[in-house]
């Protein structure tokens, strides 16, 4: 697949033309994701009181994972944490789409951020990512992380 950009600063409307041969799984995300606005999340520094400051917003594309903790939705970005006033189910069912999934009761991950998968004993496997980090992936979520992985293999094809 080729792949064309162009920036023009003068242009009133973005567009997007695709030519394809067959409609195939990838071709059907791209025109989804042209369809749609990209998710954004607001949240504030995890150190910060939240009944004072400034709502943050966050690319689901700079999040490394997510963790629910006492009731209190966090995400790791490079950058820092931050606290989100939302729930991890409506998180997971925005961010779908965009390489995140559930490893654990608590906690959703960003497959374009993993750098390494690592099996261990008991049939767990650990998650690193770039910035040092490591999640563990639940033997109960094991099977469903590995077909979200194929369904986005086959989606890159």
């Amino acid at each position: 697949m080729r792949l064309n950009l162009y920036e023009d600063k003068n242009t009133a409307e973005e567009r997007v033309d695709i030519y394809y041969s067959s409609m195939r799984p990838a071709i059907k995300q791209i025109i989804d994701i042209a369809n749609s606005d990209r998710p954004s999340l607001k949240g504030r520094p995890a150190d910060e009181d939240l009944d004072d400051g400034i709502d943050i917003i966050l690319d689901p594309g700079d999040i490394y994972y997510l963790d629910h903790i006492d009731r209190k939705l966090f995400a790791y970005t490079k950058n820092g944490v931050y606290r989100l006033m939302t729930t991890l189910v409506a998180c997971e069912e925005q961010l779908w789409n965009y390489g995140f999934v559930r490893v654990s009761k608590s906690n959703l991950i960003n497959i374009y951020k993993i750098k390494q998968l690592k099996p261990d004993l008991n049939m767990k496997v650990y998650a690193s990512f770039d910035n040092g980090e490591r999640i563990c992936i639940n033997r109960s979520y094991k099977k469903s992380f590995t077909e979200y992985l194929q369904r986005m293999r086959r989606l890159s094809e």
